[in-house]
């Protein structure tokens, strides 16, 4: 029993709030606690661009509103969501993070793209959740669904950003 308890706490993310303070954050991430804002989009065309390294707290909508591309994996009736636009000059492996519980799929022309890694983020961080996609390069939809909150951090990344060359 003692073995599952701490197993339940190890896969239990740490929230900030419990943390003396916020951990500084590596690249790719060193600009999460910066704050954009956004109202995230209710359907494709419109649907505001998230950038690069550039984190927003977005306004999301009930998710009964929302025009999905493709179905959510999970929680698309339920809670709030919303649409944001990914655009890359070149392939890259892309983080989406979220700073609360909330689904994320990325749509590529009419295909959800599957995602190659998941996880929390870095403890005391604020990031709850990283999904990584291997993208190509044009225009992707990131969907958010399922989410319980009405408003969500979000942030893209590149997983070379700042990284060195050699």
């Amino acid at each position: 029993m003692t073995i599952l308890a701490a197993l339940l706490i190890a896969a239990t993310p740490v929230s900030i709030a419990d943390c003396a303070s916020p951990a500084p954050l590596a690249e790719p991430w060193t600009s999460w606690s910066q704050s954009g804002q956004a109202r995230a989009g209710a359907q494709a065309h419109g649907a505001p661009a998230l950038i690069l390294g550039r984190p927003v707290v977005a306004t999301l909508i009930p998710a009964a509103h929302i025009q999905f591309a493709t179905p959510p994996g999970k929680g698309a009736k339920e809670g709030y969501g919303g649409l944001f636009t990914l655009s890359l000059k070149q392939p890259a492996r892309v983080g989406i993070a979220l700073d609360g519980p909330a689904w994320v799929d990325v749509v590529t022309g009419a295909e959800a793209v599957a995602s190659v890694q998941h996880g929390h983020g870095p403890a005391c961080s604020g990031i709850r959740k990283i999904v990584w996609f291997d993208l190509p390069t044009g225009r992707h939809l990131v969907q958010i669904a399922g989410s319980k909150a009405a408003t969500v951090r979000v942030m893209a990344a590149d997983a070379k950003a700042n990284q060195p060359v050699g």
